[in-house]
């Protein structure tokens, strides 16, 4: 039997692939696969350790490979997992787990090279994989270097000498580098059919406020510094005054007591009546972080706007909203064009029953706030007088914090008779109630207000901490107006930002507080800015940008004009290709050994030791050894490693050599 396995063809028998091979593969899977374990869900940690485990433990010849019955039972726990965690659902998500789960399992039958050939290709699968949940410029990055690593696990599956780690990725570095330029070519004129990071995840971002407001929602908030969007203005240098940068998301007009909500889902399209002439506009382009809900964010009044990222068509709203026809699961440019001013009109009225609408309380909440509005009412106030004593109330009486006390059923009640402190949602609350209670029509708006202007790349950045709710009041003859009471309390939050507005312990709370370090600040100017670049230049490369970009270069986008591009490109290319491989023939390449050994000879000649013509690297050294026996412990290792490698091929030993002659003398 034994000689017949013998005798059996080279084809037909089974490769073992070698313990170093093994490692590759290893630290391959590990470094892939980091990043999606973050976004799936957490049993396949638990399948990804067994598998990783026993894997490690063949590789140490501890146990054996997997039998059948553990590989079916992995295979099950895979399988439940996926139904348990979908419940049945197809999407990226899912598909994603199952290619991960067939990456880890595959692990525990590599036995030959063309069990690792096919565990690598599924790698760069799983690589781009990889960007569906994240396209920040550290993202590519880290994916750039995946692909290096499989390039020198692929290329050490054929290596038949021994070879050290750092060879084997400078070799798949360069093949990654004769790769890039192709890469880049295709990104540019291949057509765009939109991105593949551009299909939704079932686990899409949910940042951001949700469709109510409550005491201490946007208290919470305001303690996130993540990014909200990125505003860049149509030929300006500089953003508008602060005063005019209120991005409106949500109108909230129903109150229940403690809560503002939406009276209507979205409301019908601008009446064609209420279309005023647009006196002063402002265009700008926004680019927006995922949040999982349907609303953007604009200034009052938007007139027109279009999505750049994708084709979908964002509705214009009653209330002058934004409404997208999906909830934003990746990032979204759009670009929009608000009013700064309209053409007054002669008469603005609003209806009986919308007038009904924004003036509605629950019957039995707040009585104490009731008394006041009434109070004010049977003195005979209008309404701008009401409007004016009430801010005057506030400027007088009330402080900003991000710890305000907490309210009981009486929210209202509360914080204007006994705690009078609080945040944005606090004070236009308690204002729209006040108003409302005397009769006066408001709602209230939530967005953002503000953001922190970027001078490396001129954009406006919107963060998480600007949530901001403030009101809208209608004034007859004029319309909604805005008036926010968070600026009659502390007027440093609208004028330089929510930091200028906090108390010290309160700045305390706020996360990478960095004002205290210009440093630090600078830095993060500069990051953001650097992913800003990225999104609109790289994530945002749409058929518009392509178009642009081709005619700029080309002249036009014709079939033709790409076409004698390409082949210029090509014939460019394989001249240089051409000319480096002549120029190798030409001076053929020493071996790296030779190189290290040269690079000895030129300090020792600097040193006053020169070789002699015929005279070997051994004899050499030896003599430099007798007239400098300090040197001797040092030039012994140089000169036996140089032996190991040269004559005796073990070329694992090339990094030590290397590292030897570069400290030499300094040893």
């Amino acid at each position: 039997m034994w000689t017949k396995r013998l005798a059996q063809p080279r084809s037909q028998r089974t490769e073992y692939l070698a313990r170093d091979k093994l490692a590759w593969l290893l630290v391959m899977q590990t470094l892939l696969i980091l990043p999606l374990l973050i976004n799936l869900p957490a049993w396949l940690w638990l399948v990804w350790a067994i598998a990783g485990f026993w894997r490690t433990q063949v590789f140490r010849g501890r146990w054996g490979a997997p039998g059948g019955t553990v590989k079916t039972l992995l295979t099950l726990v895979c399988a439940g997992g996926l139904i348990a965690s979908y419940a049945g659902k197809t999407g990226t998500d899912t598909m994603v787990g199952l290619l991960v789960c067939a990456f880890v399992l595959k692990l525990l039958e590599v036995n030959s090279a063309r069990d690792a050939q096919l565990l690598i290709f599924i790698g760069f699968v799983i690589t781009a994989c990889q960007l569906l949940f994240n396209q920040s410029p550290l993202a590519a990055f880290y994916s750039l270097g995946c692909l290096l690593v499989l390039l020198a696990s692929w290329r050490s599956l054929y290596l038949t000498t021994a070879q050290s780690n750092g060879l084997r990725l400078r070799a798949g570095g360069r093949l990654l580098l004769h790769a890039l330029p192709v890469m880049l070519v295709l990104f540019v004129v291949i057509p765009r059919l939109g991105p593949l990071w551009a299909i939704p995840n079932q686990q899409a971002a949910k940042t951001g406020f949700s469709n109510s407001l409550s005491p201490g929602d946007l208290g919470q908030l305001a303690l996130n510094r993540a990014p909200a969007f990125r505003v860049e203005f149509t030929n300006k240098d500089e953003p508008p005054p602060a005063n005019q940068l209120y991005w409106r998301g949500l109108v909230l007009d129903n109150f229940d007591g403690r809560t503002w909500r939406q009276r209507d889902s979205w409301g019908l399209p601008p009446a064609a009546e209420n279309n005023q002439r647009v006196l002063e506009s402002l265009d700008y382009s926004i680019i927006m972080e995922p949040h999982g809900q349907p609303w953007l964010f604009s200034l009052m009044t938007p007139q027109r706007t279009s999505a750049v990222s994708n084709r979908r068509p964002i509705r214009i709203t009653r209330d002058h909203l934004l409404y997208n026809p999906v909830p934003v699961a990746q990032r979204l440019r759009y670009e929009v064009s608000s009013a700064l001013q309209l053409e007054p009109v002669a008469k603005v009225s609003l209806s009986t029953g919308e007038r009904a609408a924004h003036t509605r309380l629950p019957a039995n909440a707040n009585p104490q706030t009731r008394a006041l509005a009434e109070q004010w009412r049977g003195e005979g106030l209008a309404d701008q007088a009401i409007i004016e004593r009430a801010l005057s109330l506030f400027n007088r009486e009330f402080t900003y914090s991000l710890q305000p006390p907490v309210l009981g059923q009486h929210s209202v009640d509360e914080f204007l008779f006994s705690t009078k402190k609080g945040f944005c949602e606090h004070f236009a609350s308690s204002f729209s109630v006040l108003l409302r209670a005397a009769g006066v029509p408001v709602r209230v708006v939530v967005g953002y207000q503000g953001g922190r202007w970027n001078p490396l790349e001129n954009y406006l950045l919107v963060s998480q901490s600007d949530a901001h709710a403030w009101t809208e009041v209608w004034i007859e003859g004029e319309g909604w107006r805005t008036i926010d009471p968070t600026a009659a309390v502390a007027p440093n939050r609208i004028e330089q930002g929510l930091d200028d507005a906090l108390s010290a312990d309160d700045q305390n709370l706020m996360s990478n507080n960095w004002s205290g370090s210009s440093l630090l600040y600078n830095l993060q100017l500069r990051w953001d800015a650097a992913n800003f670049v990225w999104q609109r230049w790289v994530l945002n490369y749409d058929s518009d940008a392509q178009e642009g970009l081709l005619t700029r270069l080309l002249g036009g986008t014709e079939v033709w004009r790409i076409t004698l591009w390409l082949v210029g490109l090509g014939l460019a290319a394989a001249a240089l290709a051409a000319w480096a491989l002549l120029r190798s023939h030409a001076r053929p390449a020493l071996r790296a050994e030779i190189r290290a050994i040269q690079s000895l000879e030129r300090k020792l000649a600097q040193l006053g030791y020169v070789r002699a013509m015929g005279e070997t690297p051994g004899d050499f050294i030896a003599r430099v050894i007798r007239s400098e026996p300090r040197w001797q412990a040092s030039l012994s290792i140089i000169a036996r490693l140089f032996e190991q490698i040269a004559y005796r091929q073990q070329t694992q030993q090339l990094a030590q050599l290397q590292e030897k002659v570069r400290r030499f003398p300094s040893l």
